[in-house]
């Protein structure tokens, strides 16, 4: 929107085209006033708006607010008065927007910023997870701990895993099984053993 505008003694004066004819109070007729200044109007807002395009909107405002006026016989200059309504109106939009744009922002002493960071507590809890999982890999049964750590550790498939250790796949399976109930029991998952 524009920004709020002041008009000098000599804008008005430029803008107050028809002279000495308007100094005599005459019935008001906006609709005349309208076709005769239309265009110096338009001129004049685009002249002192930020956005142009909104020359015509405040034009329409003034029109719709003069209106009120219309068949008046107390208005001595109807150019000075519509140029009058048409910098009240810019000035009106420009304080609204401005309103606008303060109640569109968001105090951010209230949020809760995401972080890709995990938090403190977190970090903690996660630390203490990994060490209660590492204890209770430590305390396996040998050949249980060997098939896991291929499994996991070393990446190995389940048929590699028995060639290396001279086991069944379905051992394998089974030791596999049997460490992932641990752990799980151990660290957490509500204590359970998986069903």
């Amino acid at each position: 929107m524009g920004t709020a505008m002041s008009v000098t003694s000599e804008e008005m004066q430029a803008a107050d085209m028809s002279g000495a004819n308007e100094r005599v109070c005459e019935t008001l007729s906006v609709q005349d006033t309208i076709r005769r200044y239309h265009d110096s109007l338009i001129r004049f807002l685009r002249q002192r708006l930020r956005v142009k395009e909104d020359a015509a909107d405040i034009a329409q405002e003034a029109y719709i607010r003069m209106m009120q006026y219309d068949g008046s016989n107390k208005i001595h200059s109807p150019s000075s008065m519509l140029f009058r309504i048409a910098i009240n109106v810019a000035n009106d939009q420009c304080r609204a927007e401005a309103a606008r744009q303060v109640s569109e922002q968001i105090p951010i002493d209230g949020l809760e910023l995401a972080s890709p960071q995990p938090s403190a507590d977190r970090q903690i809890a996660a630390s203490q997870d990994l060490e209660i999982l590492y204890d209770a890999i430590e305390h396996l049964p040998p050949k249980c701990q060997q098939v896991f750590l291929l499994s996991r550790a070393q990446r190995m498939t389940y048929p590699q895993i028995a060639a290396h250790c001279g086991i069944s796949v379905k051992m394998v399976e089974k030791h596999i099984s049997h460490a992932l109930a641990i752990c799980m029991k151990k660290v957490g998952d509500g204590g359970e053993l998986p069903s």
